[in-house]
């Protein structure tokens, strides 16, 4: 039971981790690619598979809250598109990353793990935001 706990509690601060690169980048007017992302937050380019799980939470909350897809900031490396599973980007990403780059997100409230904590389908009390 422990072991969950600190899994779900590090599933969240991960997301927190990656919430903060995206708004810098998205400040920044920058793209990132999934690789660059996970050796950001620590796990080295074998850890860009694992960061799915972290942005579908972002992702869920950005939906919830109806704020511009910031996960369309990553792309896959050599094709310089989002993955698949972003299943709230539009047909067209590069209008979805301008949204992105025009929302002012350093005047949003710090986010912290417990404001991702409903989004995170692997907790009890999900908030369904799909």
């Amino acid at each position: 039971m422990e072991k969950r706990k600190d899994a779900d509690a590090l599933r969240l601060q991960r997301a927190t981790q990656i919430w903060q690169v995206l708004i810098a980048a998205a400040n920044n007017r920058q793209i990132l690619t999934y690789e660059i992302v996970a050796e950001l937050i620590g796990l080295g380019r074998k850890g860009a598979i694992a960061i799915k799980l972290y942005l579908a939470i972002i992702m869920r909350y950005c939906k919830r809250y109806h704020l511009p897809p910031i996960t369309a900031l990553i792309v896959q490396k050599g094709v310089g598109r989002p993955g698949g599973g972003l299943k709230t980007l539009s047909n067209d990403p590069d209008r979805d990353r301008e949204k992105v780059f025009a929302h002012n997100w350093f005047q949003l409230k710090p986010l912290t793990a417990s404001d991702l904590f409903p989004f995170d389908k692997h907790q009890a009390h999900t908030f369904e935001a799909e």
